[in-house]
């Protein structure tokens, strides 16, 4: 008796650890995985009950058929990564209502390391505005939540100013894309695209306070920029750009939306897009089909970025049509007065503060420059910042200046500061006054001494420079 009692507790033992190695096997098989028709959701995060949505579920198919639902897939915390490894395979799940499921399997930091290596961007520019089109896009980019790169036209800009200043406002980059697009003169040599080119600046930092450091050529580099070219505006400060991707918009007269987005959304694999889009008059089609171009690229992973300095220019080759045209260079001297003086327009540095009898105001560094000892500033700027007004005489190519009740002109044929007395009398000094890209720029220093303010303490500290004056 005794002994069937010990034969029962060693069955009842044995039984038991057979339960124990059964269950442990089950467990271990789970975490490794265990049958590849099952599903484990594991989040990068915590999971949560709220983590796992119907709108972390659309497949990559689902997602070309039903482009609205990217954006929410896209900005999800999880993350989808498949692999040959039994750890990194997605199986197959139900399909519930026509949709098929998929789940965000988590992976090892290596595997995230390297998704992050593959992050893909696109940059989504606009040439020829503003115009009509350019409100409406404005409200689909805020509406989509992505910001975009202009190129805008000075005379555009000049006849609408209020979407030169939306689109500030709104966060997007402004780029410069010369005056009038008009290739006879804009190719006819460097000078003229110059002048273009500060002709739009100037107006577009008069809307915005800031001045375009990029730069695209109208009809793109190629067969345009000979060396000259590209090489000037460089040692000017400015980054030329073009683009990766042509849409097609403004190949001919009202090409459609659906050709605009097939060619816009030819190349989803390179790691960079720089898309070419126009907003200018007659685009209506382009808007049109901007909200499913931004729904593909969002469904391919894009992210979307601004164009500024801290993206490599992208340029066109220089051609041996372009090269074959041999222009005329401007002279040495044109580019020392110039050139080189323009680069400190977008260089580093400090403010420099004007304290003029009871006012003060400030030009940040960009708007003015030091050469040879002296300050150089942006006549205009300074004299209407402190209450003045400058007006343009075309003939006598000087600027005139109504300020604290004296009357000066700012000779730049002459190099001359002319101040008219009330007798009738004038004051006549040599100063350095010079035209920079259409904007009269003259010494601080003559200017203040002929309108009355000769400088009383100039000093230069950590954070500013200062000129004091009497």
């Amino acid at each position: 008796m005794k002994g069937n009692k010990c034969a029962h507790s060693r069955r009842k033992l044995i039984s038991g650890l057979l339960v124990m190695v059964v269950v442990f096997i089950v467990m271990l098989g789970w975490s490794l995985g265990g049958n590849l028709n099952s599903w484990e959701l594991r989040s990068l995060q915590p999971a949560s009950a709220e983590s796992v949505s119907v709108k972390n579920k659309l497949t990559v198919a689902a997602m070309q058929d039903f482009p609205s639902a990217v954006e929410p897939f896209a900005s999800t915390s999880l993350e989808v990564y498949s692999s040959s490894s039994a750890a990194l395979t997605v199986p197959q799940l139900p399909q519930a209502n026509g949709v098929e499921k998929i789940s965000k399997v988590s992976t090892t930091s290596s595997a995230i390391t390297a998704a992050k290596k593959s992050k893909k961007t696109v940059y989504i520019t606009f040439d020829d505005g503003p115009s009509e089109n350019t409100f409406k896009v404005l409200e689909i980019l805020h509406q989509e939540g992505v910001k975009a790169t202009f190129f805008v036209l000075g005379n555009q800009a000049k006849s609408h100013p209020e979407l030169i200043d939306t689109i500030w406002e709104q966060g997007h980059a402004i780029g410069n894309h010369t005056y009038n697009h008009n290739y006879h003169d804009l190719y006819s040599g460097f000078k003229e695209f110059w002048n273009q080119i500060k002709q739009t600046e100037e107006i577009v930092q008069g809307i915005t306070g800031v001045r375009p450091q990029l730069i695209r050529a109208p009809g793109g580099t190629y067969d345009h920029f000979d060396h000259t070219y590209f090489n000037l505006l460089k040692q000017a400060g400015y980054r030329v750009m073009d683009w990766t991707v042509d849409s097609g918009d403004s190949k001919r007269k009202g090409v459609p939306a659906s050709e605009i987005l097939k060619e816009s959304t030819m190349d989803m694999k390179s790691s960079q897009v720089i898309l070419l889009l126009h907003d200018g008059g007659g685009h209506q089609e382009s808007v049109k089909a901007l909200p499913d171009i931004i729904a593909r690229y969002k469904a391919a992973g894009y992210d979307f970025g601004l164009l500024d300095e801290t993206v490599e220019p992208v340029q066109f080759r220089v051609s041996s049509k372009a090269t074959n045209l041999e222009r005329k260079k401007p002279s040495d001297a044109w580019v020392t007065s110039n050139i080189i003086p323009n680069a400190g327009l977008f260089g580093p540095g400090k403010p420099l503060v004007l304290e003029v009898g009871k006012l003060e105001t400030k030009l940040n560094p960009g708007e003015y420059s030091v050469r040879n000892g002296q300050y150089m500033v942006p006549l205009r700027a300074v004299i209407e910042r402190l209450g003045g007004r400058v007006s343009w005489d075309v003939n006598s190519r000087s600027g005139e200046i109504d300020w604290n009740g004296k009357a000066i002109i700012a000779d730049v044929m002459n190099k001359q500061l002319v101040l008219n007395h009330p007798d009738i009398s004038q004051k006549i000094i040599d100063a350095r006054v010079e035209m920079i890209g259409g904007s009269i720029w003259v010494s601080l220093r003559e200017l203040l001494e002929a309108s009355g303010h000769p400088p009383l303490n100039i000093s230069v500290t950590e954070v500013e420079r200062r000129v004091k004056t009497f």
